[in-house]
């Protein structure tokens, strides 16, 4: 039985993803494609939130849960390990394949289906470094490697909000732009709210008194009133770029 928070449904494996933070990173993935003034490719905003998906969602939810298996799950630890392995190395084998395109134009016969643009022969190396960044904090936040000195909120937020932003506008441009980094820093913010708040009513929750149980309705609507609002701005940002204006009036 996993611990009870407003989001868990009591089957580990669903639980396991952090199903609305999961929502909240892959959201930033659109949001920053969406910011591209050329405009997204679907295609490869797509496989970025694969990426994603796997490295925050499975990846780093695993290796976290190691740690104490802070939601309670049953999962055995080997499992959890193996999972996130195998989950970091298929985003290894997606991040060469996706070099291999953009500086060379080569993709795998099993992936030539894909609806790619002709390979722009530059980016390969921006999209490298964002994977080994990504990767370190896969591995150091969810681990607590290095004494846990990158378990913290202002890596959370820079690792888990400002670089999927980041990342979700460089793989459409293959350039980083000063209204990109200015968009990452305002909707990170949404990622320092729900943490801060987070924090909040753990404590609360936590507290064996039972004196703060009246007050944690409204925090805890707080917490999902901004994931709701970090879903709704990228659905609504990806509506816009897919059908254009829709006048109503």
């Amino acid at each position: 039985m996993t611990s009870k928070r407003w989001w868990t449904t009591g089957i580990d494996w669903i639980d396991l993803l952090y199903p609305p933070y999961t929502a909240m990173v892959l959201s930033y993935i659109v949001i920053g494609a969406c910011m591209v003034p050329e405009g997204p490719n679907w295609t490869l905003t797509t496989l970025a939130l694969l990426a994603y998906f796997l490295g925050v969602g499975v990846a780093a939810h695993c290796f976290d849960e190691v740690k104490g298996h802070p939601l309670g799950t049953k999962i055995n630890d080997k499992v959890l390990l193996a999972v996130g392995a195998i989950s970091m190395a298929l985003i290894g084998a997606l991040t060469l394949a996706g070099f291999l395109w953009l500086e060379y134009g080569w993709v795998p016969e099993a992936f030539s289906w894909l609806p790619l643009p002709e390979s722009p022969g530059r980016g390969g190396i921006g999209l490298l470094a964002f994977a080994a960044v990504e990767s370190f904090f896969v591995f150091a936040y969810s681990l607590e490697l290095f004494g846990g000195r990158f378990h913290n909120d202002f890596w959370f937020v820079f690792s888990w909000a400002f670089l999927p932003t980041l990342f979700g506008y460089y793989i459409n441009a293959l350039r980083i732009d000063l209204h990109a980094i200015l968009l990452a820093l305002a909707i990170s913010m949404t990622a320092v709210v729900e943490t801060r708040i987070n924090h909040w009513v753990k404590r609360m929750s936590e507290d064996p008194r039972r004196e703060y149980a009246p007050w944690i309705k409204e925090p805890q609507e707080a917490v999902q009133a901004t994931v709701a609002l970090t879903v709704l701005l990228a659905i609504t940002l990806a509506l816009w770029r897919l059908l254009g204006p829709i006048g109503l009036l």
